[in-house]
């Protein structure tokens, strides 16, 4: 039956062939008739050009007169007359759009001056009208004026108006359309409204080349077309005639369906032999469709039976196959899941679906279940990330971005699990491509740096800490150093109290070390105070307990120490019976813990106020703060009284 198949599907070629070069010279003849229709109402336009031009209110330069007898012309009509001049100004115009400033229209181009120069007339493109959703097109004479210069007289109709003309002139099952020199559609005998002023589809327009022709392609609905043009010389617009490929190919599918009637009747009879023949062939076949999806599932390849030798070799060959991947497959699950990173596989385009190592799966705080081994995707558990402070999306992290054909590398997060811990990772994603390049998946490595990063804030926080304390004890020492030098009579003075002075410094240090800088307790810091100057038994002290914040305890070792000396030169430790009285208590004053100590000197030589110093300066100065009390001293003449009261929450 081949030959037969063969020469009637040459003479259904033959037959297809004489009939759409028929058709398309009937497309060809009706763009020609249609061209000639449309033109001829434009040659009705011109006419009405002609007569104004000769208008002689228009000779004489009388404008108003001029548009009332263009109004009258043009009355109970939809044509609109206008007069402008080379600039592109409106002189004239029956329309709406000619407002009492006379506002400037677009002028001529070079080309559009030098047609109408050689035609007399020039067709213009369609634009838009002064109503809503309405086109136009405009016919130009140029004229001249009442000084001689020369103006553009136009007269422009709808659009709807070449519609309406050139419909007698299609043929029934036909679409014809009127395209401007630009492209864009002037009328159209179906859906006009929705096409008219449009663009015409760039495949199509572009196939518009020549005076005429033929060619096929698609029209608005997505339909494929057999269509004809013809370009007009007078108006430069092409006139297109459509008819559906389907009605071309319509008899051309009625004998292929004749032919196909006999094909399927062989086809059944030959299909009756094979069933016989080859039925050892398909069983054979299917068997080794089955084991070729066994070895794409990763299952176990069963041994084929067939009496096919050929067959047989092939699953043999299958089998071997599904043994070297299983051995591949476990060297790299063993691979993936020794080695210190967290690895997710995805499959999935909405990278919902992974499949994690076990420590990814650690690394997320799970545990990975015994009935799901390694290569089966799970449900990705909702974490909250973040990446240089700010909240990053599912759709924004490496995996994803991967899946969208996105590469990162070494990029940090910030990550807050289900059960608050938080991990920093620092993670690389790449796309899994296909053959053909298109990606099926994706891979992301991480690494835990989350006890690295810690170490970071940790060591940064112990530098800043650091920095701080180094300035305010530098601070500190230029103060010293510049109140001992500004009230010393003599260098050596000066060196010997600034000596004392640091070492008092030092020794408050000793203790902020030893309790790691959080702080000193207050009897603790009396006696390293007073011991290197004077016996702790000449002092009565009393009070609670009392922790006292890093700075305040700087200040008060060095108003201790100051308060000691001065004793010593002048006061009750300047004999061998006076006594020093120190007490301190806690208050609470409107949510402020305030502390209260008082120095009271007895039993020393009488005490009456001299020159300030740099110790009594020291005092003002530490310890007038804000909210604080300050300090106040009494040169009472049983001896110095001096009672300090500081605000100890303001420096929490």
């Amino acid at each position: 039956m081949l030959p037969v198949w063969l020469f009637a599907a040459y003479l259904l070629v033959t037959y297809a062939l004489h009939e759409r070069s028929r058709i398309g010279q009937e497309a060809l003849w009706t763009a020609r008739q249609v061209s000639l229709v449309v033109e001829g109402e434009l040659s009705n336009l011109k006419t009405v050009l002609d007569g104004l031009s000769r208008s002689p209110a228009l000779a004489n330069g009388d404008l108003l007169a001029f548009g009332a007898e263009a109004r009258r012309l043009v009355q109970g009509t939809d044509e609109v007359i206008t007069l402008r001049n080379l600039d592109g100004r409106q002189l004239a115009s029956t329309g709406p759009e000619l407002a009492s400033d006379i506002p400037l229209m677009t002028p001529l181009t070079v080309d559009e001056r030098e047609q109408l120069k050689l035609a007399g007339i020039l067709v213009g493109n369609v634009f838009a009208g002064h109503r809503a959703n309405e086109y136009r097109v405009a016919v130009t004479a140029q004229v001249s004026g009442f000084s001689g210069e020369p103006l553009f007289l136009s007269v422009s109709v709808p659009t709807e108006r070449i519609r309406l003309a050139m419909l007698p002139a299609v043929p029934q099952g036909w679409t014809v359309g009127v395209g401007d020199r630009e492209g864009k559609y002037v009328a159209r005998s179906k859906m006009h409204d929705q096409v008219a002023g449009r663009p015409g589809l760039p495949e199509y327009v572009d196939k518009v080349v020549g005076r005429s022709g033929t060619f096929q392609s698609q029209n608005f609905e997505g339909s494929r077309l057999l269509a004809g043009y013809y370009r007009s010389p007078y108006s430069g617009w092409f006139y297109t005639a459509n008819i559906p490929l389907s009605q071309v190919q319509a008899p051309l599918w009625w004998s292929f369906a004749q032919i196909g009637g006999i094909g399927l009747s062989a086809l059944l009879f030959s299909l009756a032999l094979a069933y016989f023949v080859g039925r050892r062939f398909t069983k054979a076949t299917a068997d080794l469709v089955g084991r070729a999806d066994a070895l794409g599932s990763g299952r176990a390849v069963e041994p084929i039976l067939t009496s096919v030798a050929e067959f047989d070799t092939i699953g043999q060959a299958m089998i071997t196959a599904e043994h070297a991947i299983a051995e591949r497959t476990r060297e790299l699950e063993t691979v993936l899941e020794t080695v210190p990173a967290a690895v997710w596989f995805t499959y999935d385009p909405q990278a919902r679906q992974v499949i994690r190592n076990r420590f990814a799966a650690e690394l997320m705080g799970l545990s990975p279940p015994p009935h799901r081994p390694f290569g089966k995707p799970d449900l990705v558990i909702d974490t909250l990330a973040y990446k240089n402070g700010q909240t990053i999306s599912r759709e924004d992290r490496p995996l994803s971005r991967a899946m969208r054909g996105e590469e990162t590398t070494n990029e940090e997060f910030a990550y807050t699990l289900p059960s608050g811990a938080q991990r920093y990772l620092l993670s690389s994603a790449r796309p899994i491509r296909s053959s053909e390049g298109s990606v099926v998946g994706a891979v992301q490595i991480s690494l835990d740096i989350s006890d690295r990063k810690r170490g970071e804030e940790q060591r940064q926080l112990l530098v800043n800490e650091l920095n701080h304390r180094v300035k305010n004890t530098l601070a500190v020492v230029q103060a010293i150093a510049a109140q001992t030098m500004r009230n010393a009579s003599s260098l050596a003075q000066a060196g010997q109290a600034l000596s004392s002075r640091l070492v008092s410094l030092a020794e408050a240090h000793d203790i902020l070390t030893r309790e790691n800088w959080s702080g000193a307790d207050l009897s603790a810091l009396i006696a390293a105070a007073v011991e290197p100057h004077a016996s702790l038994d000449r002092f009565d002290l009393s009070g609670e307990q009392v922790w006292l914040p890093p700075n305040i305890a700087l200040s008060f070792a060095l108003a201790l120490h100051e308060l000691t000396t001065n004793a010593i030169k002048y006061g009750s430790l300047s004999n061998a019976t006076g006594s020093i009285a120190i007490n301190w208590k806690l208050q609470e004053a409107g949510g402020d813990r305030v502390l209260e100590l008082d120095w009271r000197e007895k039993g020393g030589p009488p005490v009456t106020p001299g020159k300030t110093g740099f110790g009594t300066q020291l005092l003002q100065r530490v310890f007038e703060r804000k909210n604080a009390g300050g300090v106040k001293i009494t040169y009472d003449r049983a001896g110095l009284h001096c009672a300090f009261r500081v605000n100890l929450s303001e420096e929490r």
